[in-house]
C-alpha cells in the first residue's frame, strides 16, 4: 500500500467535488454565504471578435491622402446629386402640361332675370318681385337711346311736354336705384345699330369711320370702335348702375365680326364687372306653337351647345294653342337648360305670375346654383315629342335628371339608358306638388311623370 497524501491513498485520484465553494464573511446574523465556482463566468475575447479603432489609429486614416480624397469626392457627389434632383424637379414642373383652369360663367349667366317696366311698376314692388323669385338680375329693354348713346331712350320719357320729361326720367332713375341698391344687377340691350341719321356720332365727322354708310350700321371691324363703346358702357355703369348688355342672336349670326367685338369688350371690361352677353332669343318667336309635336324639344336641343338668353312671356296668348297648364313645365325646362331666361310679365299681372309660377322660378333658381347646371354637359333622352328630358352632369359633382311633360298624358321614362346615369337617384323637386316626399328615392329606369308635370332627380354620375 502506498503512502497516503492528504488523506488519500497513494496512486488514487482524489474525488471530484461537484463545485468549488468560496466561503464569504459571515453576515451580521452569523449566517455564512457560499458562492459556487460554477456560478462565476469570465468573458475572454477571441481573436475574431470586432474591435473598434482607437483614437490614435483613427487619426492615421483621417490624415491619409487616399481617405481625404475619397471624402471630398463623396461630398461632391452628394451635393451634385441634390442639385441634379432640384434641376430635374424644376424641369418636370416647367414641362408638365398645365391643369385646365376651372370653368367659369359670368354673373349675367348665373341667374335668370325678370323684365321690369319702369312706367308700370313701383320701385319697391320691383325689388320685392326680384327677391321673391330668388333672382339676382333684372332686365329693362332698350334703355340706350339711338339718338345719343349717353342718354336714355326717349320711349322712357314723355314727348313734347317739358314738365313730364323730368318725372319720367326720375321714374327710371328711382327704379334703377332701388334695384341696384338691393344688390341686383341691371341689364339692358346693347347699343342700337343701325342708328338714326341725327345720332350724335353721325353728325360728328370724327366718328364717321365708325359707321358703314349709307346704312348707318356700326362698323364692327373698326378698331377704334371698341374704345369708344367701352366709354359708353362704363358711363351706363357709373350713371345708372347698368352693367349687363344683351346682343340679339340674329345680329351675331349676320355679322360674325360682332362676336369678336363683344369678346374684346368682355376682356377689356372684366375689371369693371361689365358683361356683354350674346345670343338673345325670343321664345315666343321661335316656338309659337307649344303643342306642335317636338317644337319646344327641338328648340332646346338646337340651343343646348351655346348659352342663349331666352326672352320668355309665360302666358297663353303668345303661344297659339298652348294651355296655362303647360307653362310651369315650359318654365322649368327653360330655367334648367343651358342659358339664361328673361321672364317677361305682361301688364300688371305681377301677382298672378308670382302665384302661378313664382314657386317654380324660385326652386329652379336655387338649383341653378349647382355646378352641374352652371358648367355641366347636357344630354337628351329619347322621348315622346312633347316631353323634354335631359341630364346635366359634371365630373366630381352630383348629376341631375330633368323631365318636363308638356302633354296631357302621363309618361314613363328610362334615364339609365344614358351612360352616366345609375339605376337609382333622389327626387329633389316635384313640379306638380312642389314638395318632395320623405321616401324620395327614385328608380331611374322607370320614372313616371304626370301630364303637365315634371321632376328633377339628383344622382351620382357614373364614369363612362
Amino acid at each position: 500500500m502506498g503512502e497516503e497524501k492528504d488523506g488519500v491513498p497513494n496512486g488514487e485520484m482524489a474525488p471530484q467535488e461537484e463545485s468549488s465553494k468560496v466561503l464569504l464573511n459571515e453576515g451580521a446574523d452569523g449566517a455564512k454565504a457560499e458562492v459556487q465556482a460554477a456560478d462565476i463566468k469570465v468573458d475572454i475575447a477571441t481573436e475574431d471578435e470586432f474591435r473598434g479603432l482607437t483614437k490614435s489609429e483613427l487619426m492615421k486614416y483621417a490624415k491619409d491622402p487616399f481617405w481625404v480624397r475619397l471624402r471630398i469626392i463623396l461630398m461632391f457627389l452628394f451635393w451634385a446629386a441634390w442639385v441634379a434632383m432640384l434641376v430635374l424637379a424644376i424641369w418636370i414642373i416647367v414641362k408638365a402640361p398645365a391643369c385646365e383652369p376651372p370653368p367659369t360663367i359670368t354673373w349675367m349667366q348665373e341667374s335668370a332675370m325678370v323684365e321690369v317696366n319702369p312706367s308700370a311698376m313701383d320701385p319697391q314692388d320691383s325689388v320685392n318681385l326680384v327677391k321673391a323669385l330668388g333672382l339676382s338680375s333684372f332686365y329693362i329693354p332698350a334703355l340706350i337711346s339711338g339718338h345719343d348713346f349717353y342718354k336714355l331712350n326717349p320711349a322712357y320719357v314723355a314727348e313734347q311736354v317739358t314738365s313730364l320729361l323730368q318725372v319720367h326720367d326720375e321714374q327710371v332713375t328711382s327704379l334703377l336705384q332701388a334695384l341696384t341698391g338691393a344688390g341686383v344687377h341691371g341689364v339692358t340691350d346693347f347699343v342700337p345699330s343701325p342708328v338714326l341719321p341725327y345720332n350724335s356720332w353721325v353728325v360728328n365727322t370724327s366718328y364717321a369711320h365708325l359707321f358703314n354708310l349709307p346704312a348707318l350700321t356700326l362698323n364692327y371691324d373698326e378698331e377704334d370702335l371698341s374704345p369708344e363703346l367701352q366709354k359708353v358702357l362704363i358711363f351706363w355703369k357709373n350713371e345708372y348702375n347698368i352693367t349687363g348688355f344683351t346682343v340679339p342672336a340674329d345680329e351675331t349670326e349676320k355679322q360674325p365680326e360682332l362676336h369678336n367685338l363683344t369678346t374684346s369688350l368682355n376682356h377689356d371690361l372684366a375689371d369693371q364687372d361689365i358683361v356683354v352677353g350674346e345670343g338673345m332669343v325670343d321664345v315666343s318667336d321661335a316656338v309659337s306653337n307649344l303643342n306642335l309635336p317636338g317644337s319646344f324639344q327641338q328648340f332646346l336641343k338646337l340651343n343646348s351647345d351655346s348659352w342663349p338668353y331666352y326672352k320668355f312671356m309665360p302666358v297663353v296668348a303668345d303661344h297659339r294653342t298652348a294651355s296655362p297648364a303647360q307653362m310651369p313645365a315650359v318654365t322649368m325646362a327653360l330655367m334648367l337648360s343651358p342659358g339664361t331666361p328673361i321672364l317677361q310679365i305682361p301688364g300688371n299681372n305681377t301677382e298672378k305670375f308670382v302665384t302661378s309660377l313664382g314657386g317654380v322660378v324660385a326652386a329652379c333658381s336655387e338649383l341653378r346654383s349647382k355646378d352641374a347646371f352652371k358648367f355641366g354637359a347636357t344630354e337628351f333622352v329619347n322621348s315622346t315629342a312633347n316631353v323634354v328630358a335631359f341630364t346635366r352632369t359634371m365630373k366630381g359633382t352630383p348629376g341631375y335628371a330633368v323631365v318636363s311633360n308638356l302633354a296631357h298624358e302621363d309618361v314613363l321614362l328610362d334615364f339609365s339608358i344614358l351612360p352616366a346615369v345609375p339605376s337609382t337617384g333622389t327626387l329633389v323637386y316635384n313640379l306638380t306638388s312642389g314638395e318632395v316626399p320623405p321616401s324620395n328615392k327614385v328608380d331611374l329606369t322607370s320614372v313616371l311623370v304626370e301630364g303637365h308635370g315634371g321632376a328633377v332627380i339628383e344622382f351620382v354620375a357614373q364614369d363612362h
